[in-house]
């Protein structure tokens, strides 16, 4: 992993592009941006900003879904070959591992970038407990971004007008528990629970 094929974040932008469809593209650059966006909203600076070049907003909004587009199988399959311990409820909806397998990709790319960006790329999709401001903002925005179809203004502002981004997310959070039970898409996952109970418990949260 050690070995830079993309060095730059247009070149990373370039290999999305050829990889994704055009409507999974545009998500990921409006999550870029919108990442960078939540951060300075709430004027967070404990995150590593930068590395070789790539800014951490940048390089996580774009390799955040880099395998959303993967079949189960495929995620199995993928996680097979390299190694990649999953858990008993990636094994069961393995699309909830495309987190932790976009992340092992973007390491592939660009070699071994910073630990809590490939966190923040593991936990965006359901979540977890002792997430930083930049996986927080990820998640966030993952959520908001202004391709999202079912996100209206009113309701981006409600989330940006939040004390913080801990309780931003913790109502981004509760809002995508009840949508999961409401569609029966599935019930919310432990790391859901894990990151649900730390915002309460550490910061106060409360919906």
């Amino acid at each position: 992993m050690s070995n830079q094929r993309i060095c730059t974040i247009e070149q990373l932008a370039d290999y999305l592009k050829g990889h994704v469809s055009e409507r999974r593209y545009l998500h990921s650059m409006g999550v870029a941006q919108t990442t960078g966006k939540v951060l300075d909203h709430f004027g967070c600076t404990d995150y590593e900003r930068t590395w070789n070049g790539f800014g951490a907003p940048e390089f996580c909004g774009l390799a955040h879904d880099i395998a959303r587009e993967m079949t189960d199988a495929q995620l199995l399959e993928y996680c097979k070959e390299n190694g990649v311990t999953l858990s008993e409820e990636d094994i069961k909806a393995p699309v909830l591992a495309h987190g932790t397998v976009s992340a092992e990709i973007a390491a592939g790319l660009v070699g071994d970038y910073p630990k809590s960006w490939y966190r923040a790329l593991c936990d965006h999709t359901t979540g977890n407990s002792g997430m930083d401001s930049l996986a927080l903002a990820l998640f966030i925005a993952d959520y908001i971004e202004p391709t999202r179809r079912f996100m209206t203004d009113q309701r981006r502002g409600f989330y940006l007008g939040s004390s913080s981004i801990q309780q931003c997310a913790y109502r981004v959070l509760c809002d995508m528990i009840d949508h999961w039970r409401s569609t029966g898409f599935h019930d919310a996952s432990s790391g859901s629970l894990a990151m649900k109970e730390d915002l309460e418990k550490k910061w106060g949260c409360k919906y």
